[in-house]
């Protein structure tokens, strides 16, 4: 298991097809990004995440600065990285 994995691998005990299901099922849900949300002008230094991860502002008025994604290189968590998302016209 990795650092951002929600669900462990399924039982050695479990084999054939059931296995398969189970496996995809968790590979499916270790993917999905997760989201945060926060109030302020940026998540940097303020929401941990992984690349990919989502930040909504749910303080912003405006729908170019309320959905961020974190935007890093590396495979490790940080608050540095979040870029918005445009959501609406500019």
């Amino acid at each position: 298991m990795s650092v951002r994995d929600r669900l462990p691998p399924p039982p050695s005990n479990v084999t054939g097809p059931l296995q398969d299901w189970m496996t995809a099922v968790v590979r499916a849900i270790n993917n999905m990004p997760t989201m945060s949300y926060f109030s302020g002008t940026t998540p940097n230094s303020t929401v941990t995440g992984f690349a990919g991860d989502i930040a909504i502002n749910i303080g912003s008025a405006s729908t170019t600065t309320r959905v961020w994604v974190n935007a890093a290189s590396t495979a490790t968590a940080g608050r540095t990285g979040w870029v918005t998302l445009a959501t609406g016209p500019t």
